[in-house]
């Protein structure tokens, strides 16, 4: 018996050393990596509290930080729910190849709030784990990749454009983003026929990454002026009918 009282007690002192809070005395980076030459997942201000878990290499501390983060995602892993679909890899850039920031698990808490190319900008909130070094590396100035570990701010209306007229929102999900593309003419007689809505953003190398709903517009000049020109989109995202597409419901556009 006291042999596995003495045991316990072992185990519940590793477990004190494993996951601990304290309270930072100076501003301090998190890295991806216990490697300084690794990105940033952000910066903790001087004063913040923070939980550090498990194993590091020597001259590191591994910690937890709860968030929301910003990340991209391949477009074929959004749902038809407009969620990140459980296990995507969600990266730091959007780009094949980029470092995963970490991977999309069943209750993490997702938003869309833009649109590059084949990728999805996405902001999730949940727990990832990152190093802090225990030397000046923690303290040098860098630039985070991602939105520091706080609660979410309400983003800004979308501005009135010369263009188009935005409408109020009721709730965050509701709100107007920007999106970023070519405009073109979704109707090709070979390849879409009878697409559901008469315009598209393509990204540089022509393919569609979104249909436009036009129907919201007040308009003060011919969209047709707009068509083959890059230009920027304020409006809220959602899925097409069927499921498969995703179609900004546009509410200003202007040439970009």
């Amino acid at each position: 018996m006291k042999t596995d009282c003495a045991l316990l007690a072992l185990f519940a002192a590793a477990a004190v050393r494993l996951a601990a809070a304290e309270t930072l005395t100076a501003d301090t980076a998190v890295f991806q990596q216990a490697d300084a030459a690794s990105p940033v997942i952000t910066r903790l201000a001087k004063g913040a509290t923070v939980d550090f878990v498990g194993e590091a290499p020597a001259g590191w501390r591994r910690v937890e930080i709860a968030g929301t983060f910003e990340a991209f995602v391949h477009t074929r892993d959004i749902t038809k729910g407009l969620d990140v679909r459980e296990g995507a890899n969600l990266l730091t850039a959007p780009a094949k190849g980029a470092p995963v920031l970490t991977t999309a698990q069943k209750d993490d808490k997702s938003e869309i709030v833009g649109l590059r190319g084949d990728y999805c900008q996405v902001k999730v909130t949940k727990k990832l784990q990152g190093f802090i070094a225990g030397t000046e590396i923690a303290n040098r100035p860098s630039k985070p990749l991602v939105a520091t570990p706080a609660a979410p701010a309400a983003p800004a209306p979308a501005p009135t454009t010369t263009i188009g007229k935005p409408i109020a929102a009721t709730n965050t999900a509701d709100l107007p983003r920007l999106f970023s593309g070519t405009l073109v003419v979704a109707r090709r007689p070979l390849i879409n026929p009878n697409p559901p809505y008469d315009y598209q953003l393509s990204d540089l190398s022509g393919r569609r990454f979104a249909y436009v709903d036009t129907k919201r517009l007040v308009l003060t000049d011919r969209i047709e002026n707009l068509v083959d020109k890059i230009v920027t989109v304020t409006g809220t995202v959602r899925n097409t009918v069927d499921g498969k597409d995703l179609v900004v419901v546009a509410e200003s556009i202007q040439v970009k």
